[in-house]
């Protein structure tokens, strides 16, 4: 069933008038989850009863008294609580008391200018690896292609929206969690400033790095979404626009094979029209982008094992393969490497911000959101395997917008990322309203046939669980010593875990090995 508008923004204007009814759009959005979720898996569970009564309750308040968001129905990522639910955040291990029966504040602010939850969206386990077939989750589809992967962690968010299931919804971004599924699914995304909105009520990952931020089909629709959640007045689009922003760009960083020609040339395309807008776009190099990526991957993988460590132990085969190997590398990490990171985190922000400020200085950064189209599921890859163009932001704090801004020759969507100092989501905003006015690549919907089958998802290693020894064997000649270590944590991991959580630990204390700052 089409969407009845192409814009939340769109949606708001009529329920405040009372042209069209909020039972009307809720309807219309469980009827399309009905027919398309079975295909797509956006949800992990949907809250039909309480939706409708929230859409008649709606319905029922005078126009003069109706919030900002009224009657609007949005999906909300599962590592958020709801009062309808606790956050599973897509593991089976865990607790179903956290925070029961309340809303996340982030939540309760979106509810409080009217809107309507839906339900909650699918993601991967606790915000960090893919699926695992082993688990009794439903798979994220990309609409545009079913056989190909929507991009972590908010990946119902991102399909949903790319689906028509719902206009709008609320991510959470560790990495490029908000970005990644906005880009491969042709949404638009943002991350917001560190701080910016309360964290309480959503299961975290790596807690100083976290942050939540809305996703929705258009920069407009994120300012409405965000002005609710600081409650700030509703934003008026700025005729200002990008006229007169330095736009910065590395394009010594981005003329490398990583970018493939599709993306190189919907980027030069992006470029050129916020040129036509009025912007300036200038050569910016980015020589602290390595270290931050390492910092990103250092800080996300420590905090990670922080928070879940106790979990893992209790129930190492519970857990799927992609999140307990991260996170048990994390374990590995010695304190100090992980102190030093830190240190280095906030002396390559300050220096950023100071080239940012000083002469030859800019108001923005311009990058692809990522480096291609989403990739099959069937095509394995590797961390590193591709260029990370979103992760080196979380540990500066630094809002960023990504945005369609085109598709490669198979329709796939490609996506432009836009990077401001802290604080600077209105300018994000305001540049992304007027690049869309000039633009109509976050106006197209992808059309999945609900009748198509896609492959299950593989598992090369298989789904049942690796055997757990009686005893952790005697340290073996020349071994690294990482089983004792998590034998000591109380973890008996396999051989095939073994080998991946040593070669990511090499990575990462490699990584925490560079220079400081």
């Amino acid at each position: 069933m089409p969407q009845p508008f192409a814009t939340l923004a769109e949606a708001a204007s009529a329920l405040q008038s009372g042209t069209v009814g909020s039972r009307e759009l809720v309807e219309s959005a469980l009827a399309d989850a009905e027919l398309l979720d079975p295909l797509l898996g956006v949800y992990v569970t949907r809250f039909p009863e309480q939706a409708l009564a929230a859409a008649d309750a709606a319905d029922r308040v005078p126009a003069g008294e109706r919030g900002a968001l009224h009657g609007l129905p949005l999906a909300v990522k599962d590592n958020l609580a709801t009062v309808e639910g606790s956050p599973t955040a897509q593991s089976p291990v865990h607790d179903p008391l956290w925070w029961r029966g309340c809303d996340a504040p982030a939540v309760a602010r979106l509810r409080a200018a009217g809107a309507v939850v839906l339900g909650k969206t699918t993601m991967v386990e606790y915000a960090m690896g893919r699926p695992d077939p082993a688990h009794p989750f439903p798979v994220p589809r990309n609409p545009w292609d079913p056989e190909r992967w929507t991009g972590g962690s908010s990946t119902g968010n991102g399909a949903g929206i790319a689906a028509g299931l719902f206009l709008g919804a609320l991510g959470s971004d560790t990495a490029g969690s908000v970005r990644l599924p906005a880009a491969l699914c042709g949404a638009t995304g943002l991350k917001t400033t560190s701080g910016l909105l309360p964290n309480d009520g959503c299961v975290p990952l790596s807690p100083s790095q976290d942050v939540l931020g809305p996703m929705a089909v258009s920069a407009r629709d994120c300012g409405l979404l965000l002005d609710a959640m600081t409650g700030q007045a509703p934003r008026t689009p700025t005729a200002e626009g990008v006229r007169g922003l330095r736009v910065g760009v590395p394009f010594g960083l981005l003329d490398g094979p990583a970018i493939t020609p599709p993306c190189r040339a919907a980027f030069q395309d992006a470029l050129r029209t916020l040129r036509e807008l009025g912007a300036e776009v200038r050569e910016f190099e980015l020589p602290e982008f390595g270290a931050l990526l390492a910092v990103n991957a250092v800080t996300m993988l420590a905090e990670a094992f922080a928070v879940h460590g106790e979990r893992l132990a209790a129930d190492w085969d519970g857990h799927g393969r992609g999140f307990r190997r991260l996170a048990a590398a994390g374990a590995l990490l010695p304190a100090h490497v992980y102190l030093r990171v830190q240190h280095n985190r906030e002396r390559l922000t300050a220096l950023l911000l100071e080239r940012m400020d000083g002469p030859g200085g800019v108001d923005l950064i311009a990058t692809p959101t990522w480096p291609a189209s989403a990739r099959p599921y069937t095509q394995e890859t590797a961390p590193g395997d591709e260029l990370n163009l979103t992760a080196v932001w979380n540990p500066t704090g630094f809002p960023a917008l990504a945005l369609p801004m085109g598709a490669d020759p198979a329709g796939l969507p490609l996506s432009l990322q836009l990077v401001a100092r802290r604080g600077g989501e209105h300018t994000l905003i305001a540049a992304g309203e007027t690049f869309q006015s000039a633009t109509t690549w976050h106006l197209r919907r992808a059309a999945p046939d609900p009748r198509q089958r896609p492959a299950p998802l593989r598992d090369p290693e298989h789904t049942r669980p690796e055997p757990v020894p009686a005893a952790p064997p005697a340290r073996a000649p020349g071994d690294d010593g990482a089983e004792t270590a998590l034998a000591a944590l109380g973890i008996t991991a396999g051989p095939a875990d073994l080998a991946v959580i040593r070669a990511v630990s090499r990575m990462l204390n490699d990584a925490g090995r560079q220079p400081v700052a």
